[in-house]
């Protein structure tokens, strides 16, 4: 297969059709399991719109070839382009050596990604409330929405108030205390978008570069669901102090996690732990029940029985891991700490509806001890980090 993905990757670098200038050539190519990631380097001289063809374009081919495959392609933008490496496994030695250095974002101390590799884990509600935990703690912070297609952060702080512009930058509203940007405030509520790479490349730029993000100590971006292309371009182009990975206790859940680490280390991001989200579930009417049985007056010996059986149920069932209990087996499996576990709470529909995050509800401290916890490890990371005033 390898082969066959290299024959049909290098006919489309090499198309005289192709709108490809410069130096270019295959760098790697990678088949594991049923994902195909090739990562290829071409002349600064091509814009990213001729890049971004020539992925669709060689994704197409592939996909054409092995249907079920999952196509990731890299393409690296560079001076000049080595003596060429052969086939090679794909990892950090390789990818990083000629990637275009990453830029700082202006105006942020500390970037910390909060991803999850796969869609439907809560991953835009670990970010809001990891980032207003950042605050709890005495931190000027600034929360991005990078999910282009399904921006959430809008419905979860309540308000879809667009950002101004001053001058050339975009000047992110506050909302509860923290400076939030999603695509979801620039574009209707209801609004479906359908972009190609090159419209999604705009866009991010836009909202890393073109932004006032002055004066705060740390950014959390909540990136978007997957490992896609885009996904990379964010990777390889702005220096980040480390990613948070977001995942509940399924093994479905866990197994993209296992995949996505391999996502952050040819770019030399480090994955710093697991955060589990929907890891227990406590039922609120549990005491009531509880009550409700040591009030009942009885001398039948089969309904004091039915009873006392009930009871210990109850008593011994506080917090029921509905979704199994594997995360600690693979955070010990993959060598990354379990950072924090967050219970599942029935009312997170209605506090979501409301825009009222965990953080600023008082009757959720529960749930407000694992995020301060998240908030704590992130801490300690930025007190070790290059960017660190202490």
């Amino acid at each position: 297969m390898e082969d066959k993905v290299r024959h049909i990757t290098n006919a489309i670098l090499f198309d005289e059709d192709m709108p490809l200038q410069g130096d270019r050539e295959v760098r790697d190519i990678a088949v594991k399991d049923n994902t195909v990631t090739v990562t290829i380097a071409v002349s600064k001289v091509n814009d990213s719109a001729a890049r971004f063809n020539m992925e669709d374009t060689i994704r197409d081919a592939i996909h054409a070839e092995f249907s079920d495959a999952d196509v990731r392609i890299v393409s690296l933008a560079i001076d000049g382009v080595d003596e060429p490496r052969g086939n090679c496994e794909f990892s950090g030695s390789h990818a990083s050596k000629n990637m275009p250095e990453k830029k700082a974002i202006p105006g942020v101390k500390h970037v910390w990604l909060i991803s999850s590799c796969k869609g439907g884990v809560g991953k835009s509600t670990v970010a809001l409330n990891t980032a207003l935990a950042l605050k709890a703690h005495g931190r000027k912070v600034a929360l991005l929405d990078l999910d282009l297609y399904g921006p959430s952060i809008p419905a979860l702080v309540g308000t879809d108030l667009p950002p101004i512009v001053v001058g050339n930058l975009i000047v992110p509203p506050e909302i509860h205390g923290l400076s939030v940007l999603s695509i979801g405030f620039m574009i209707e509520k209801d609004q479906p978008l359908m972009w190609r790479g090159p419209m999604v490349a705009g866009v991010i730029n836009q909202l890393l570069w073109e932004v006032d993000w002055s004066g705060n100590d740390d950014l959390v971006i909540d990136m978007p669901p997957g490992t896609g292309d885009t996904y990379l371009s964010i990777l390889q182009s702005i220096e980040v102090d480390a990613a948070l990975l977001v995942t509940t206790p399924s093994e479905l859940a866990l197994a993209d996690v296992k995949r996505g680490v391999g996502v952050f280390e040819p770019y030399q991001v480090k994955v710093a732990g697991v955060i589990e989200n929907m890891a227990t579930y406590d039922w609120d009417g549990r005491e009531g029940v509880l009550s409700l049985l040591n009030s009942i007056q009885t001398t039948d010996e089969a309904s004091l029985k039915s009873i006392e059986r009930i009871r210990k149920i109850l008593e011994t069932t506080k917090s029921i891991r509905i979704f199994g209990n594997n995360t600690q087996a693979m955070c010990y499996e993959m060598k990354l700490p379990l950072v924090a576990s967050i219970p599942l709470d029935i009312a997170l529909q209605n506090d979501n509806d409301s825009g009222t995050p965990y953080m600023l509800n008082p009757k959720k401290k529960g749930i407000q001890e694992a995020f301060d916890k998240i908030a704590d490890f992130i801490l300690k990371l930025a007190d070790e980090s290059p960017n660190s005033e202490n």
